[in-house]
């Protein structure tokens, strides 16, 4: 029997005979020759060259493209790997590349030359040039295998190099190489970083863990051995065709363990068995006839078959007692689930997988995950984005339970809320409570792995904005803020065909005559809105007063029939009377805009009549020998105007709501201008009022809204 053990990895290099037999086992001799020309080249390149190991340059090129052909890579991909240091060491150009072997790969090398710079950037701390990185490397998945393949060469050979390069990969490599191997299912690459970035980092610490799995090393070995029997005995009795394989945990797993304070007693999976079965059904079957014969471990039962990982891993596992009392990690999985679990997305780049025209969606989908958490982090701080992409793709997973039983995959410091828009948009939305482990719980409630949940939801019930504060997931987020963004915006189409009738009303209109199909398209065209709910909408966020709207369409507001009543005196255009007389020519003033019902007094200019102030306007002394008095005519319909400022800490939907209020309150807003000024955020409101009760009961209404500082009247 086979048992594998992480000892010190030594891992001789490979001549290029060595590449070429490996190719050969997979690859028909015209794809042979077509590598070829690419090493012809690569001898050219790398003529004379030496690596600090002291060995010829050539070495690792040839040894980056053998770990890449132990994954059954394309030709394209290991031909770019013996060459994908030419443009970075300047032995040719991107024109060169792409005369002599075509645009793939003159593309494929020059991303890999621009991860290559990636150190420098790290050192000036540009993440701008980071994220064009990741990006071109999410465009080809060619280039992140050979990028992961070299990074692994290179940690084999990192011992000859000094001691700050020597912690700056293992840092490099354990921030973003490994996490990325990780959310990519490359299993195989992940594990042999992990191991060689310890040996490294903490090689006392790795000691310790291979030396106690030596000292255990006979016993072990009998455990698995006797195990193994015990199983392959079942599943010949049920004539299951099978391979079965077994494994102590790795170094790396077991000092990560070890550190967190578990006992060497408590590590579950210390011993682990993998059965690979020909089909899905025969998975089932193994694990049932197993468990049937050897008591399982509450809560260790794990269906990714059903409920696959994002990386597209897919096993069954389980933890069982053997009779010699030892506890036994088990996997069951298909030979191709195996393939990907080990290689990840790369088992779908393979030269076997190349003849399948859905191969390229399948990895871009998985690809597709890099290139989205990119656009999300494009945010003004550029200077958070390497912290913010590391942590992200850092990101551990937890494993929780719907009351069926069905496995639920989210990330760590996730809450119910996450959990339920998860399963469905309409699910979270609805959520009011959660139960986690039958107790019920604070909807903001972190979950653990392994937690039960239970959702309690109530139809018609809506989500709150202050979800928005402690759920992780982007899932989660989108949909929230989806939710309110079509609340909002029905509620900004209901006030715009409320402005517009109320505006037909006052010119004695009828709505639907108005707004007919064919004057409907005109205003689209004359307007530069597609549709009446973007006119509804333009209307309720003042893009388009409800005036400008029917004057488009020639609709004018009629002129009032002046009927003579008798008087005792004439009413002014104003209607002020000045010194007891209607018969003095006046205006009211613009720096303080007086309302009707405020006291006021007059300012007699040269020239141009009476100026009509506010009492309290800042700009008038009222002990000057020109003030005279006035007062209102308490029979007069007009509507003055008044200028305010409206604070606010942030937009959201006041606007909106002002312009409800306005429209309530029978107040017309002939402008609204927001003001970004001094860190200082207000609304710039001209609006026409019929008196001062009306206007102060505007202005205390405003005060209420959320987000609103305060309102001032403004005098100039």
């Amino acid at each position: 029997m086979k048992v594998w053990y992480r000892r010190l990895i030594i891992i001789k290099d490979h001549s290029y005979d060595e590449l070429i037999d490996l190719l050969k086992s997979y690859m028909e001799s015209e794809y042979i020759d077509f590598v070829n020309k690419y090493y012809e080249q690569a001898k050219k390149i790398y003529e004379g060259m030496k690596r600090k190991t002291g060995d010829d340059y050539i070495t690792h090129p040839i040894n980056v493209a053998y770990i890449l052909a132990t994954l059954y890579m394309d030709p394209l991909t290991i031909g770019c790997a013996l060459i994908h240091e030419a443009i970075s060491l300047e032995k040719m150009t991107y024109e060169e590349i792409e005369e002599m072997f075509g645009t793939d790969s003159a593309n494929i090398v020059s991303s890999v030359t621009k991860i290559s710079n990636l150190r420098q950037t790290f050192k000036v701390n540009n993440p701008e040039k980071y994220r064009r990185i990741i990006i071109g490397l999410c465009d080809s998945p060619a280039t992140l295998f050979i990028k992961f393949a070299d990074r692994l060469h290179n940690l084999r050979t990192l011992k000859v190099h000094d001691e700050e390069h020597v912690k700056y990969i293992i840092e490099e490599t354990q921030n973003i190489y490994i996490p990325m191997a990780h959310r990519l299912g490359m299993k195989k690459i992940k594990s042999e970083m992990e191991d060689l970035c310890l040996q490294y980092s903490d090689p006392e610490g790795y000691n310790k863990v291979l030396d106690k799995i030596n000292a255990s090393k006979v016993e072990l070995e009998k455990s698995l051995s006797r195990m193994k029997y015990e199983i392959m005995q079942i599943l010949d009795a049920h004539n299951i065709k099978y391979e079965i394989l077994s494994r102590v945990k790795s170094v790396r797993g077991i000092y990560n363990k070890l550190k967190k304070g578990k006992k060497w007693e408590d590590i579950y999976d210390l011993l682990g068995l993998r059965v690979l079965v020909n089909t899905t059904e025969d998975c089932y079957r193994v694990i049932g006839l197993v468990q049937s014969k050897y008591q399982p471990l509450p809560n260790r039962f794990k269906d990714y078959i059903a409920n696959p990982k994002v990386n597209m891993y897919q096993s069954l596992h389980t933890t069982i007692f053997g009779e010699d009392k030892r506890i036994y990690e088990l996997q069951v999985r298909t030979y191709e689930m195996d393939e990907i679990a080990e290689k990840g997305v790369a088992s779908h780049w393979s030269y076997k997988e190349q003849t399948d025209g859905s191969v390229k969606n399948k990895v871009d989908k998985i690809l597709e995950q890099f290139r989205v958490l990119v656009e999300v982090n494009d945010i003004k701080e550029n200077s958070d984005f390497f912290v913010n992409i590391k942590d992200e793709l850092k990101r551990t997973d937890i494993y929780v339970y719907t009351p069926k039983g069905d496995i639920i995959e989210l990330p760590s410091g996730s809450t119910p809320i996450d959990f339920a828009y998860k399963i469905h948009s309409e699910v979270g939305n609805t959520t009011t409570g959660a139960l986690v482990n039958s107790k019920m719980v604070k909807l903001d409630y972190e979950l653990e792995d392994g937690d039960l949940v239970e959702l309690i939801t109530q139809k018609g019930h809506a989500p709150s904005k202050g979800w928005l504060k402690f759920v992780k997931t982007e899932g989660a987020k989108s949909r929230i803020k989806s939710y309110f963004y079509k609340k909002e915006r029905e509620k900004y189409l209901e006030l715009g065909h409320e402005m517009l009738l109320n505006e037909c009303k006052k010119r004695y209109v009828d709505f639907n005559e108005t707004f007919s199909e064919e004057n409907i398209a005109k205003l689209c065209k004359l307007l530069s809105v597609d549709s009446i709910d973007d006119l509804y909408f333009s209307v309720a966020t003042m893009r388009y007063l409800p005036s400008t709207v029917l004057s488009k369409l020639e609709i004018h507001e009629p002129k009032r029939r002046v009927v003579s009543l008798p008087k005792k005196a004439s009413k002014t255009n104003n209607g002020i009377i000045i010194a007891g007389s209607t018969d003095i020519l006046s205006s009211l003033a613009t720096c303080c805009n007086p309302v009707f019902g405020e006291d006021i007094v007059g300012y007699i200019t040269r020239g141009y009549g009476v100026k009509i102030h506010a009492k309290n306007c800042p700009n008038i002394d009222l002990n000057s020998e020109r003030i005279i008095e006035a007062k209102w005519d308490n029979d007069t319909d007009n509507k003055y105007t008044a200028k305010l400022k409206v604070f606010i800490d942030d937009v959201s939907d006041i606007l909106m709501n002002i312009v409800t209020i306005a429209t309530k309150s029978d107040i017309n807003i002939d402008s609204i201008n927001l003001i970004n000024r001094n860190k200082e955020m207000f609304y710039d409101i001209t609006c026409k009022v019929k008196n001062i009760s009306s206007l102060h009961t505007f202005i205390d209404e405003v005060k209420l809204i959320n987000s609103v500082k305060d309102v001032e009247r403004i005098f100039i």
